[in-house]
């Protein structure tokens, strides 16, 4: 039988429902992304962890928390579940390539459990590993063998993949104790600030442009410039990106529409309903049949 080691995918273009899905098939879930239309991500966060290696073309740039963070080819970037980030993949050549592996959350856990690592210091942490050590303990081969458990079933793929991340954690306990990592390519104490409120008062409804640039002492018109250059968003889009996962988590755990609606901090029904739609494709209600459908019923829908 022909193995293919890693698939490839050419212009993904990432929306919030495709972001945050869970993994479709598997614990891990390894590909060859190839970005050359498709310039930008949305601003959004993963449940599983992610790690990008980026090795033909251009650099890669993300925003996090305020942070920008430049990788270079043969650099891996690391992700923790949850963590808010957008990315921008043309910034030195018209294409990109880069192998991204796709960790689910829970595995992660067993396998770091298992690997006999206590509290280490990146536990949690974006950590971005320099190409030398990538190169050295050859990371890139690694990937490779991840991607290839896709072709292993049972409790072989399962214990299989968790011996690879396993020796992928030791690996990075090893590496970011040598100082073998890259800082921040830039940082902003002003936006890491504003991001920080957003995220944690985003279900309120007074929350507007105007009320966080007063909370961070600065005018409005330098806040909207600043945070759109580290993070890569407006800060209209970002808190709407966050009160739209909000709301799509309360639909999922069995609230109306309209409550969820309400307790994301949305004040316009009308308004909410085609932000929805347009970010999604389908409106909350569409959303929420869906939930209540079987998997045999979706997968039996043509």
């Amino acid at each position: 039988m022909f193995v293919q080691k890693v698939p490839h995918i050419k212009d993904q273009f990432l929306t919030q429902e495709r972001a945050s899905m869970e993994l479709e098939s598997g614990q891990i879930a390894v590909g060859w992304y190839t970005n050359e239309q498709d310039s930008q991500s949305v601003v959004h966060s993963h449940p599983y962890y992610e790690l990008v290696l980026p090795l033909v073309g251009s650099n890669v740039r993300y925003s996090v928390d305020g942070n920008i963070y430049d990788i270079n080819l043969g650099e891996m970037i690391i992700f923790p579940a949850r963590c808010y980030h957008a990315g921008m993949f043309n910034i030195t050549d018209k294409i990109s390539e880069r192998l991204i592996a796709q960790i689910d959350a829970e595995l992660w856990q067993e396998a770091l459990l298992a690997s006999g690592l206590v509290a280490p210091t990146w536990l949690g942490q974006l950590v971005i590993l320099d190409a030398d050590a990538v190169t050295a303990w050859d990371l890139r081969g690694l990937f490779e063998r991840m991607a290839q458990t896709a072709y292993l079933h049972g409790s072989t793929q399962h214990m299989v993949q968790r011996c690879e991340l396993m020796e992928l954690l030791l690996l990075m306990d090893q590496i970011v104790a040598e100082r073998r990592t890259a800082p921040p390519s830039a940082t902003s104490a002003l936006v890491a600030k504003a991001v920080a409120f957003l995220q944690a008062n985003y279900t309120d409804p007074n929350l507007t442009v105007g009320s966080l640039a007063k909370y961070t002492y600065t005018s409005r018109e330098h806040l909207s410039r600043a945070f759109k250059t580290y993070t890569m968003e407006s800060v209209h889009g970002y808190l709407t990106n966050l009160r739209m996962q909000h709301c799509r988590r309360a639909i999922a755990a069995g609230a109306s529409v309209l409550d969820a609606c309400n307790a994301s901090g949305f004040t316009n029904y009308t308004s909410f309903l085609k932000t929805f739609r347009s970010l999604y494709g389908i409106t909350p209600s569409e959303y929420r049949n869906q939930l209540r459908r079987t998997p045999e019923q979706v997968h039996s829908t043509p």
